[in-house]
């Protein structure tokens, strides 16, 4: 029983006692609980998805078998670089939250990377699944772990982190926006060149840059930019604007009409707009 539950229980009765009623002393004993414990659901942590972390169970101790047994808090963190990996999971929760909650199959993604890319043993493992717990409760500071990653990562391994995160982005379906804006402000806190961040987009999403030569811009461009030229370039060569053209001039603009608006839906498809 939560502590606002007892309190509220004990209120009650103390009312209930004054008032002198036995009917009084059980229904405000009743309703106090009753109020007690909606404070303590408000004001509880938030619990850990039974989902999220289902592909992360914890570590039994049969897993630190050897060298002496189970080794203690402070050397898995001297091990596994704790400031580093603290700050590579704020990173890898924010990405996965960009487009609401944190699902199983972006936290299986996040420990491939790793498993898999950093080579983590089980006691390593172990350290990121609580702070991955930790961060779904209680969201990071992103810019302070970008800086941390930052500092700490030479270039290779920072496009390396990129790339991965991009991976993680696209698990779930299509980049959407929200996730879109989270991995720029990653690469750019990184130090990652456009060209690099771009070359590293254009793996996974393909090279867009025909679509952004077609509006005349650049694939830098912000979304304002972007639906700015397409509403110009629509207004511009509309097939009602130019119904006075006949044979090829009609098609050709027909045809560069269309070329516009394809590129357009395929630069919201990419961005998530």
């Amino acid at each position: 029983m939560g502590s606002g539950k007892v309190l509220g229980v004990m209120i009650g009765l103390c009312v209930g006692l004054l008032i002198g009623s036995p009917w009084a002393i059980v229904l405000l004993g009743a309703v106090g609980g009753f109020v007690g414990h909606r404070f303590d659901e408000m004001n509880a942590l938030p619990a850990e998805s039974p989902d999220a972390l289902a592909d992360f169970p914890p570590v039994v101790p049969s897993a630190f078998a050897g060298r002496g047994g189970p080794r203690d808090a402070a050397s898995v963190q001297e091990e596994a670089d704790a400031h580093l990996t603290r700050s590579l999971c704020a990173l890898f929760v924010e990405v996965a939250r960009a487009d609401g909650e944190v699902r199983r199959e972006e936290v299986r993604e996040i420990r491939r990377y790793f498993e898999e890319v950093l080579k983590y043993g089980p006691d390593s493992l172990e350290f990121v699944r609580g702070r991955l717990k930790d961060f779904i409760s209680v969201p990071p500071d992103l810019d302070d772990a970008v800086a941390a990653c930052q500092e700490a990562l030479p270039s290779s391994e920072r496009r390396r982190l990129l790339d991965a995160l991009f991976e993680l982005s696209l698990v779930d379906g299509s980049l959407q926006r929200s996730e879109r804006e989270v991995l720029s402000r990653v690469g750019d806190g990184l130090k990652l060149s456009a060209e690099e961040q771009h070359a590293i987009a254009a793996l996974h999403l393909g090279d867009s840059s025909a679509h952004y030569e077609v509006l005349g811009l650049t694939p830098d461009a912000t979304d304002s930019e972007v639906k700015s030229a397409f509403r110009r370039l629509a207004a511009e060569l509309h097939p009602d604007k130019h119904a006075h053209l006949k044979g090829e001039d009609a098609e050709e603009v027909a045809r560069h009409f269309q070329e516009v608006r394809d590129a357009y839906e395929e630069i919201r498809r990419l961005r998530g707009m």
